[in-house]
């Protein structure tokens, strides 16, 4: 009798107090933006960029340069992802919160073994230049990147948030620029 009792038994609710939802991860989150097809055509460099931008805020965004993994000297260790920004007094920002950052790229989902930061010596130089220099070497950077990686990055990034897009296409376009760099 006891048993027919508890299997019809059902918990109580109250209108009063809303049901309790289930935590989602951050990964989790980042997992459904970032989905497996943008995923497969971004190289290491370009997915470490992503989940830099994505895990991080405006502030975070605004000062980044560059972001690229290096391999740990640790066999079998995740790889260092390097984040290079453009002034001294953010680079001790970051350093004095290196595990804050951390902790929110494996909540991301982004697994690393370290994070090193540096300072972006060509970001200070470039400050420097006049508007006219620098609307120059921007118009250079967009002859030198073909309209059809331009159209492939839009797509990758099609389905993030449009408060994100902007500004991961943009990672990703330098990640594009470093590499070509590295092959001449």
């Amino acid at each position: 009798m006891a048993e027919s009792i508890q299997s019809n038994h059902e918990p109580m609710h109250s209108e009063a107090i809303p049901p309790r939802n289930p935590a989602e991860h951050v990964g989790a989150l980042v997992n459904v933006l970032l989905n497996e097809r943008i995923v497969q055509g971004m190289s290491a460099n370009q997915r470490a960029a992503a989940a830099w931008y994505a895990c991080n805020g405006d502030r975070e965004r605004l000062h980044t340069t560059r972001v690229f993994l290096r391999k740990s000297q640790i066999e079998g260790a995740d790889p260092i992802i390097c984040v290079y920004v453009d002034s001294h007094a953010y680079l001790t920002d970051l350093n004095a919160n290196r595990e804050i950052y951390l902790a929110r790229l494996a909540n991301g989902g982004f697994s690393v073994s370290g994070i090193q930061f540096g300072l972006d010596r060509e970001a200070s130089q470039r400050h420097r230049l006049t508007n006219n220099q620098t609307t120059a070497q921007q118009a250079d950077h967009e002859v030198t990147i073909p309209a059809e990686v331009r159209q492939h990055v839009q797509e990758m990034v099609s389905s993030l948030p449009e408060s994100l897009q902007e500004s991961i296409s943009k990672a990703i376009l330098a990640s594009y620029l470093q590499d070509r760099k590295k092959e001449v």
